[in-house]
């Protein structure tokens, strides 16, 4: 017989909640760190064939919200549907509407938030305006409240910053970064005015500010920048001719760059902290003191996904030629 201790360890490993899609199937399992073996899917679901599939694992539970288009006909800007996937239960989907390969945001609390829109009428070469509304939804009974809606084209959720959403926003003329109170609904502006190019936000509430990639016109330079989510102010601390400069903050606080195929993530400083695995980028999804879970993303091929522990490489099995994505870790 294992010792007590000794079982308890076992079941306390940490498990990656992996979503993974091959043609119009997707999949979720938890896969063990260090396992030699696949685990199971605890969930499978079909979807429109070729669909990005990205989720959130609900805290303190096994139960991932995901979005996939269920749909590939027509127009896809609002091909999507938000998923709830569990363990012997059948899929329930919790809301349509969701922009295509959008990632609903949980909150550390658990709360569920999603940005959703109608599509506006097509006035020809003139650039069409949604309606588009950022929602709460309980996850359990898929309750809809709305927090903030704009006519626009884009309303992107950042992160949060305690009970503020921090909502990348671009409408015909401008766009801005916001910061809505989830109870208040109060509205503040963070920055008002920026490029309408920005991706791969990363909110370091800890530190109260966000990071994102950010371009010029024509896309030939880009940027990181670096953002006070309190007084708004902001710097400039990457730059590069590359679209996949993307910054990530580890738990600490410093801050790492991708500035290139086959270069891994570097400090500020230049140090390689992140080994490089392969010719494509690492992007980190999951990040805690002592454990980082991230994808291997190679241009026109399928990503891989990677696991460090206490700094060192941990096997992390994942499907061979599927796509994937991190939803979480658990516990």
């Amino acid at each position: 017989m294992l010792p007590v201790d000794f079982v308890l360890v076992l079941a306390a490993a940490p498990e990656v909640a992996l979503l993974s899609s091959q043609a119009d199937v997707g999949e979720l399992r938890f896969q063990p760190l260090g396992a030699s073996k696949l685990a199971d899917p605890v969930a499978r679901f079909s979807h429109a064939e070729g669909s990005p599939v990205l989720g959130s694992l609900l805290p303190r539970s096994k139960v991932v919200v995901a979005t996939a288009a269920m749909s590939a006909r027509g127009d896809l800007s609002f091909a999507s549907s938000l998923l709830r996937l569990e363990a012997g239960k059948p899929v329930r989907v919790l809301a349509d509407q969701v922009p295509y390969g959008a990632r609903p945001l949980v909150t550390g609390e658990g709360r569920l938030f999603i940005a959703r829109g109608v599509a506006g009428r097509d006035l020809g070469d003139v650039m069409r305006v949604d309606a588009l509304t950022v929602e709460e939804l309980d996850p359990t009974t898929a309750r809809s409240r709305l927090v903030y809606s704009v006519s626009g084209f884009v309303t992107f959720l950042a992160g949060a910053l305690g009970r503020e959403l921090v909502i990348y926003e671009v409408t015909p003329g401008r766009a801005r970064l916001l910061a809505v109170h989830v109870d208040t609904l109060a509205v503040r502006v963070v920055v008002p005015s920026m490029e309408g190019l920005a991706h791969d936000f990363v909110v370091d509430a800890p530190r109260r500010r966000v990071l994102f990639t950010q371009g010029t016109v024509g896309g030939d330079r880009w940027f990181v920048e670096e953002v006070d989510l309190l007084t708004g102010a902001s710097r400039r601390i990457a730059e590069d001719a590359e679209v996949t400069l993307l910054p990530t903050v580890l738990p600490e606080g410093r801050v790492l760059i991708s500035r290139g195929a086959g270069d891994g993530l570097r400090s500020l400083e230049g140090e390689r902290v992140i080994p490089a695995h392969g010719t494509g980028f690492e992007r980190l999804v999951v990040q805690r003191k002592n454990l980082s879970v991230g994808l291997h993303e190679r241009p026109s091929d399928f990503p891989s996904v990677f696991a460090r522990q206490d700094g060192a490489e941990v096997p992390l099995l994942a499907p061979k030629d599927s796509r994937l994505d991190v939803a979480g870790v658990s516990p």
